[in-house]
């Protein structure tokens, strides 16, 4: 039996995440994302050589083409992904307070 409201009226959800990565090692990271394009049967030839041009300038790039956004919300019960969209960029960072961290980790 399912209780659950019924709306005639689709709601929709926008879903902001902001996810800092430390990269541990450069070449185990450009290795996979390269492995990732080769991979992927839906790139043109042309495409293909745009993603591993742009993995070789850009280690942010890597990550870029390892990370799906759409596995995150596939398995979310009673939702359909209507759009998704993401980036990655090299960043500053810092964390606010090790102590915290540390406190975290325990």
């Amino acid at each position: 039996m399912d209780t659950a409201p019924v709306s005639d009226n689709p709601q929709f959800i926008r879903l902001s995440l902001d996810i800092v990565l430390e990269v541990t090692d450069e070449g185990a990271l450009r290795a996979a994302a390269l492995e990732a394009v080769k991979g992927d049967d839906d790139l043109t030839a042309e495409e293909r050589a745009d993603a591993v041009a742009a993995i070789d300038a850009d280690l942010a790039e890597s990550v870029s083409y390892l990370i799906d956004p759409f596995s995150l919300v596939a398995d979310v019960p009673g939702t359909e992904l209507s759009e998704a969209g993401w980036q990655s960029e090299g960043a500053e960072y810092a964390p606010d307070d090790e102590e915290e961290l540390d406190e975290d980790d325990a």
